[in-house]
């Protein structure tokens, strides 16, 4: 993660700021990682990697050499000190309010699906993310006047962000979830939303699709990718920020429990969009997420 550290600050010098330095984002970032490797260790006995919740953590502590191949813990993580920025310790609160819920409750499908969908939903509009989002779309040189497409918008809090600050063309949003897609309604007025479990559903023409956390909610990534391909036009540009493991285990696990399908390295996700499109630019690999700029072929 250090060799991001030169393009976090030429990118997201706000983000960092309101973080209170790149060393507190550092510490908050070890945070999701300290909680994951305590939510293993409370669920590993018996885990089902079947499941989401138990393969995110799995995977994620796997690849960063915390674990082994059984599960076994290969090395300690020590717990971090407390960062001193406002959104860093917001980030860590996050993940204190979801260790309230008790990981092993959650891995055995006991916690209250209104509790998880209810911290979900604060999670979207908390001081971290808001900025998060906001940096991410000036880095990348989002536009007014772009046919923007938003995958699996679910509560429509991107699309409120967007229009806070940008004004485009069109703007669709699809989710499966009639309820959630009636919540994007209200909150983001100004967005057009449709009920669809795919891209393969809609028609249209596009030319700005927000991959902002979107890869974990596709049950298939790959089919999806290419619906969304055929509805993008030539030269038309795919922003993507992608929470991965090498950074955010927690944070990807919180994601699982309230119902994400998957958990990617960034070279996982910059390989599955490569296959489909160019890459134009990368911003950063993991600290704090993946962050590029693709285009169609």
């Amino acid at each position: 993660m250090y060799v991001d550290f030169s393009s976090v600050w030429r990118h997201f010098k706000e983000y960092i700021h309101a973080s209170g330095g790149i060393f507190e984002l550092k510490k908050a970032l070890d945070w999701s990682v300290w909680y994951a490797a305590k939510w293993w260790r409370e669920v590993k006995e018996g885990a089902d990697l079947k499941k989401p919740f138990a393969k995110a953590l799995y995977i994620s502590l796997l690849r960063r050499g915390i674990i082994d191949e059984r599960g076994e813990f290969r090395k300690e993580v020590g717990e971090p000190e407390m960062p001193r920025g406002l959104y860093a310790r917001e980030w860590v609160e996050m993940h204190m309010r979801f260790d309230e819920l008790g990981a092993a409750r959650v891995a055995r499908d006991e916690v209250d699906r209104n509790a998880l969908e209810l911290l979900y939903s604060d999670i979207q509009v908390q001081g971290w993310h808001r900025i998060m989002v906001k940096a991410f779309l000036k880095a990348v040189g989002v536009t007014d006047g772009q046919a923007v497409l938003e995958p699996y918008s679910r509560e429509g809090h991107l699309a409120a962000f967007y229009h806070e600050d940008y004004r485009p063309a069109s703007y669709l949003g699809y989710d499966p979830s009639a309820a959630l897609l009636e919540m994007a309604k209200a909150v983001a007025p100004s967005a057009a939303f449709a009920a669809a479990s795919s891209a393969c559903e809609l028609s249209g023409r596009y030319n700005a699709v927000l991959l902002i956390e979107k890869l974990q909610w596709m049950p298939d990534p790959l089919r999806e990718l290419d619906c969304i391909s055929r509805l993008l036009e030539p030269g038309g540009r795919l922003y993507v920020a992608q929470p991965v493991a090498e950074s955010m285990p927690g944070y990807l696990a919180i994601l699982t429990a309230v119902g994400a399908h998957h958990v990617f390295t960034w070279r996982e996700t910059e390989a599955m969009l490569a296959s489909r499109f160019k890459l134009e630019r990368r911003l950063i690999r993991a600290m704090p997420f993946y962050g590029a700029v693709f285009q169609k072929r």
